[in-house]
């Protein structure tokens, strides 16, 4: 478990698959997506909690209810293996600064825990307000890729050395 100034970030537990369900209907949750996460049943959202171990739970701490969700992801581009930062809130959520919030807090855990020498971001073209928060947080545009069928500009971060 993760805290940050406003909000709680944990593992999804199979007692959340209602919560994350009702997540994945939110129409701010589901905007930019390159990966849909949206559910069919409380059913489908368990069964996604069971096999995505790498996503968390965001809670904001104030109201105790579950707002996005965030995570880690290893993946593979090209033959390199990489690891992709997530973070996806629900509309009421959004414009709070959040996602700067957990992004922080994933790049400390990813760079410092899992000692990663580098993180991507995998934003679509028109998702602004991510594109904005990865430059601010220092990441920097690699190149346009297709990425599950959607054209993807990938963004790297690597890790500071001293």
């Amino acid at each position: 478990m993760m805290t940050t100034e406003s909000l709680i970030i944990k593992k999804w537990t199979e007692d959340m698959a209602s919560d994350f369900f009702d997540l994945s209907m939110d129409s701010g949750f589901t905007l930019f997506t390159i990966t849909d996460y949206r559910q069919t049943s409380v059913e489908s959202a368990l069964q996604w909690i069971r096999k995505n171990t790498s996503k968390f739970a965001v809670i904001e701490k104030q109201s105790g209810k579950i707002i996005g969700m965030g995570g880690l992801t290893p993946w593979s581009y090209a033959g390199e293996a990489l690891t992709d930062i997530t973070y996806r809130f629900k509309s009421s959520a959004q414009g709070k600064g959040y996602g700067k919030e957990l992004a922080k807090a994933l790049i400390d855990y990813g760079f410092n825990t899992l000692s990663l020498d580098q993180i991507t971001a995998t934003i679509t073209p028109d998702n602004l307000p991510s594109k904005k928060l990865t430059e601010k947080l220092g990441f920097k545009l690699d190149r346009r890729i297709e990425l599950l069928g959607v054209p993807t500009d990938l963004y790297r971060l690597y890790k500071k050395t001293s």
